[in-house]
This record gives C-alpha cells, sequence and structure tokens, in this order.
C-alpha cells in the first residue's frame, strides 16, 4: 500500500475495500453508506471507517479521531431496510456518514420502542408534549422545558437521546423548538451540539450538579436518533411537506431506516 491510505484511489468499490479491511470487512456497514452514482465510497469514508474500527484501524494512515464526512448533508439518500437485528450496526453507519438515523417501525406492537425503553435509552416522548400542548394542558414554556429536560440529560451524560415522535407529526418547526431545543438537535446525530456554547445554553444547573460536578459538559458519546410509527410513503407528505413538524429541518440530514419485520410479526394498518 505504499506510504499508506494517502495513496488510495478518491473512490472504493466493494471488493477494493474488502482487500484493505480484510476479515474486519462488515457488508451490512458497507451497504448502509451513501455512494456515489457508481456505487462507490469516498477515500475519507473509509478512513473513517478504519478508525471506527469497522476496518483495519492499524493500516498506515488510519486516523482512530477522523471526522465522519458529512459531503452527503445536502443529498437525500436511498432508504435502508434491514431487520432489527442489524439495527445497531446499520445506526452506526449512518452516524459514521455525518447523519441523523430515522427509524421507522411499523409494527403493532411498537418493538422498537419496547427496544430503546428496555436499553434504558433516554426516550424523548415526543408525542405526548405534542398533544398536551395542543389540548392546550400546558403552556409552550412547559412543554419546550420537558424537552430540553431530556436533550439536558442526554448531553451532560453522553448518551443516546431518542426522539420518538410514534404516530404524531411533533411541531418541531414551529411551537417546538428554542435555543434550549434548536433544530440542529436533528444534524449530525446530534453531533453539531457538542461544544461549549451549546452545553452552556442547554444543560440545566440540576444536571451540571448531578453529572458533571458543577460544570455544563457534552459529553462526546451523546448522540440523536430519530423514531416514527409512520411508513415510507408518508414522510414527505407527513413530516417534512410544507406545514408540518419537519417543515424546516432538512430531509438530507436524515438515514432513513425501516425495519424489516419478519414473518409472523403483525403491522400496522
Amino acid at each position: 500500500m505504499g506510504s499508506g491510505l494517502s495513496t488510495l484511489p478518491d473512490t472504493l468499490d466493494a471488493d477494493a475495500v474488502k482487500i484493505l479491511a480484510g476479515d474486519k470487512f462488515d457488508q451490512v456497514v458497507f451497504d448502509a453508506l451513501p455512494k456515489g452514482a457508481d456505487g462507490k465510497i469516498t477515500k475519507e469514508q473509509f478512513m473513517t471507517l478504519a478508525g471506527a474500527g469497522t476496518t483495519d484501524a492499524n493500516l498506515p494512515g488510519a486516523t482512530p479521531d477522523a471526522p465522519a464526512p458529512v459531503d452527503g448533508a445536502t443529498t437525500v439518500t436511498p432508504v435502508i431496510e434491514c431487520p432489527m437485528t442489524e439495527l445497531p450496526t446499520v445506526v452506526d453507519a449512518a452516524r459514521l456518514a455525518g447523519l441523523t438515523p430515522l427509524i421507522l417501525d411499523r409494527s403493532a406492537n411498537h418493538l422498537l420502542d419496547t427496544f430503546h425503553n428496555y436499553k434504558a435509552d433516554g426516550m424523548l416522548d415526543a408525542k405526548m408534549w405534542t398533544l398536551k400542548l395542543a389540548k392546550k394542558e400546558i403552556p409552550q414554556e412547559d412543554a419546550l422545558e420537558g424537552l430540553r429536560h431530556k436533550l439536558s440529560y442526554s448531553m451532560a451524560r453522553g448518551q443516546d437521546l431518542v426522539i420518538s415522535m410514534q404516530s404524531a407529526c411533533p411541531s418541531f418547526s414551529t411551537t417546538l423548538n428554542s435555543e434550549t431545543f434548536p433544530l440542529e438537535v436533528f444534524k449530525e446525530s446530534g453531533k453539531s451540539l457538542i461544544n461549549d456554547a451549546s452545553a452552556s445554553t442547554i444543560i440545566t444547573d440540576a444536571h451540571a450538579k448531578e453529572l458533571g460536578q458543577g460544570f455544563k459538559i457534552c459529553q462526546p458519546d451523546f448522540k440523536v436518533q430519530v423514531t416514527s410509527h409512520f411508513g415510507v410513503d408518508d414522510l414527505d407528505d407527513f413530516l417534512f411537506g410544507e406545514g408540518f413538524g419537519l417543515e424546516k429541518v432538512p430531509r438530507a440530514w436524515f438515514q432513513v431506516i425501516n425495519i424489516k419485520h419478519g414473518e409472523g410479526t403483525e403491522l400496522l394498518d
């Protein structure tokens, strides 16, 4: 390989990555990455995978802390379908590509919600706050503080924040965003909030005291994913469409992942 990764071509196909990665090649991860029209990934994407341990991290020139490429942030990537058993791998691949996972679960028993509750991820019930606000049970300030509370805790603790929309279309583009719950939470899986300015604005004094010894610090393991009960065909009309909840959030910020359930799993109508 000569002097290392710097000698690689600008793009690589699956066969080239297999040769470089050896027995650490993961077809699921490769398939999940955004690609050019020729089906190839960029050298920068490969370097990121090498640093993440998906390929050989000891390759000359591999950088463990290489940033995820965000070149695809203005291009809507194709929907990925995968079974729940492969979901963690596909989610990681989306994040490596600089995208926020938007996971669609059409199971009648809401298996994905159960999975996240079991894992004790930071579940933000966006549907609940949407309904409370729509029914005028609480003022807008209380709803925003409810969103902030979950975001603040996840940032300070360094855990996954799962924004659970369920069958609702929360009004993130209008009433449910503020400086303490900005739209940037949906960008790069929350990576854009890992900085001192965002931490000082969003993290509450209570969470700083509980989790940060009084300091408002967003831990580097903080990540975001979004879940929904909508189907693929509903996204553009009922999530990203004009007048709907994610209208002001670029669709290109997301990697849509549609869970493919096995036979015998009851699905929503």
